[in-house]
């Protein structure tokens, strides 16, 4: 079964690197790195973020941008009283938003100049699609035959339950888990260093099966189809409330709220973006935030 997690609650990054680097310089790799609404004009406005993201929308950036189609922004309301702080909380913490799936690869080849000396060419490619994250209770053609046994008729009427149920965490007393974890694996000279980062919360203690599923992505071998489903049933309930406190933290009265339309393979999908118009930065963001650029990088216009 496909993870169910958030990116924006847990920041998975992985990059390889020499055996003498350090942690510290690890972590600074990661600074230079900024969502593409970032890069180009200064952010003077909300709307600068969107003015900045149709113009880095190129083959440089995204490499199947030719795939898409930006079609507007719009401004859509002023997140005003609880009852749509609350709406929102619950809507980007259920399975309606369009979320990001990216991918990429990169690559070098060298060639000799005129002087005989080695130059070297970085090829990188980063490919976005669409995705919904819990799109597999909804919708199971192209899943597998395990998949199709755990995601039976009631269990899936279950999740979705829980997906579309109004949630208000400010009626519940939570227990948190946070922190952060560096990885090492060893591969043909190099060390491939992994930083997560986790904040998680429900209104019960986490068990280790759902921690380690969702910060360790665990496998889940071993468990029997009835504990899979269970193991599943609480990873949304825990990954709902993780956001919604999460989302307590970054957003606030008088944050606005924006959509972007984009047309992807004929089909329109709207994104629904938060933005602080005081730091004029997007808070809350599935699909366009998870794209980060380094901002240390000359880039063609």
């Amino acid at each position: 079964m496909k993870k169910l997690i958030f990116s924006v609650l847990f920041i998975i990054v992985s990059i390889s690197v020499y055996s003498q680097d350090k942690i510290d310089s690890f972590k600074s790799i990661l600074d230079n790195y900024v969502p593409i609404y970032e890069i180009g004009t200064p952010l003077t406005s909300c709307e600068t973020n969107f003015e900045n993201l149709f113009k880095n929308w190129t083959a440089v950036n995204v490499t199947n941008a030719h795939e898409y189609e930006l079609l507007d922004f719009k401004f859509v309301e002023t997140i005003a009283d609880t009852p749509r702080y609350n709406y929102y909380r619950n809507y980007f913490s259920g399975g309606e938003p369009v979320g990001s799936s990216i991918s990429t690869m990169s690559s070098s080849k060298g060639k000799l100049n005129g002087k005989g000396v080695l130059e070297e060419t970085k090829i990188s490619e980063r490919f976005v699609k669409p995705t919904f994250i819990y799109s597999e209770f909804f919708d199971q053609r192209g899943s597998s035959e395990e998949t199709k046994k755990i995601l039976s008729e009631e269990f899936s009427r279950q999740a979705r339950e829980l997906l579309m149920r109004e949630i208000n965490i400010d009626t519940m007393k939570l227990i948190h888990m946070e922190g952060e974890i560096f990885k090492e694996k060893s591969s043909s000279g190099e060390i491939r260093k992994k930083h997560i980062e986790y904040d998680l919360a429900s209104t019960d203690s986490i068990s280790k099966k759902v921690f380690n599923n969702i910060v360790n992505s665990e496998s889940t071998e071993g468990l029997s189809i009835e504990e899979k489903r269970a193991l599943g049933l609480e990873e949304i309930l825990v990954t709902r409330i993780s956001y919604q406190s999460n989302f307590n933290k970054n957003v606030h009265f008088g944050d606005k709220v924006y959509v972007v339309r984009f047309k992807y393979h004929l089909t329109t999908y709207p994104v629904y973006v938060i933005c602080n118009p005081d730091t004029k930065k997007v808070v809350v963001d599935h699909f366009f935030k998870n794209i980060t650029m380094d901002k240390t990088e000359k880039r063609a216009l």
